[in-house]
């Protein structure tokens, strides 16, 4: 069964913005692509949601963003920050659900397949982690990718694999990989 794309809803001041993105608001390892609002009205949350998350008070932004996403429901970016923001706050739960539903938005997505997979993990269940992870294919960051497939074969043939010691290994990978990647910016 082919899966389809659900095509995102996208302002015309989105799609003319989220063009000419600054090379710092796109994604990377160390967070989720900048959302742009598609209405004024829900500006100064997204600034605030934002400069939280940037800031990694994850807590408040989290926040933040679930304030936005009510008003903005197919904002893919904005349900992958919050996600990532749930996630770093340790509510594993609710990131899960939110990065589900980013992946509803998008169809398939590294950054969502990789913290999805993450918070499967944590929550105990390593064969839907491995499930997601299947999909996970990033060749521009190796060491992650590699760590990934480390930790799937791991989980496929050893059911007492600790998962929370293979979350922590894709995690220890993500932090190599963004400080390699700003020592070589930098």
């Amino acid at each position: 069964m082919v899966k389809e794309k659900k095509t995102q809803k996208i302002s015309r001041r989105g799609f003319l913005f989220g063009g000419f993105r600054k090379s710092e608001d796109r994604e990377s390892l160390k967070g989720a692509a900048k959302p742009i609002a598609a209405c004024e009205a829900d500006l100064d949350t997204l600034a605030q949601a934002n400069l939280a998350y940037e800031k990694e008070r994850y807590e408040e932004a989290a926040e933040k963003y679930r304030e936005f996403v009510k008003t903005e429901p197919d904002n893919a970016d904005a349900r992958k920050r919050y996600g990532h923001s749930l996630y770093m706050s340790g509510r594993y739960v609710q990131a899960r659900v939110e990065l589900n539903r980013a992946m509803k938005i998008l169809g398939k997505d590294n950054f969502s397949s990789l913290y999805l997979g993450l918070c499967f993990c944590r929550m105990g269940r390593g064969e839907k982690a491995a499930e997601i992870w299947k999909d996970y294919f990033n060749p521009s960051q190796i060491e992650v990718q590699r760590e990934i497939n480390l930790q799937l074969a791991m989980i496929e043939t050893d059911p007492e694999t600790d998962l929370c010691e293979c979350a922590d290994m894709v995690e220890k990978a993500l932090c190599e990989a963004v400080a390699a990647a700003e020592k070589q910016a930098g």
